[in-house]
């Protein structure tokens, strides 16, 4: 899974924009950027990082931690399903959620260590 990194990560941003990091299973990527806060695409996990700029340094453990992280594999064969009781696409059961609950997770791990 391929992670891109938005190159102004690290400058100001708008008040109301979160760094979030946005897993797309069906591109096999994530982007980690400024996004308005509580903005989601039902096609991706997106994970809050927080309000606060990140130097390079902590940028690249963030990159690292992603990168090494074991449960990859387990988000890559996230599915969908068919909700007919909300008549919308949504991602079905399976340990992708568990493995994106586990992902965050070591990413709070990082910032609370780098802040």
């Amino acid at each position: 899974m391929q992670l891109a990194i938005d190159t102004d990560l690290t400058s100001h941003y708008a008040e109301g924009w979160a760094v979030t990091l946005t897993i797309s299973p069906d591109s096999n990527s994530a982007h980690l950027a400024w996004s308005p806060s509580g903005r989601e695409d039902s096609k991706t996990f997106t994970i809050r990082l927080g309000l606060d700029p990140l130097d390079a340094e902590a940028v690249e453990e963030l990159r690292r931690a992603f990168e090494e992280f074991p449960g990859l594999d387990d988000i890559r064969a996230a599915s969908w399903e068919y909700s007919h009781g909300q008549n919308r696409w949504r991602w079905a059961e399976g340990p992708w959620w568990g493995a994106v609950a586990a992902l965050e997770a070591r990413l709070y791990e990082v910032l609370d260590a780098w802040l």
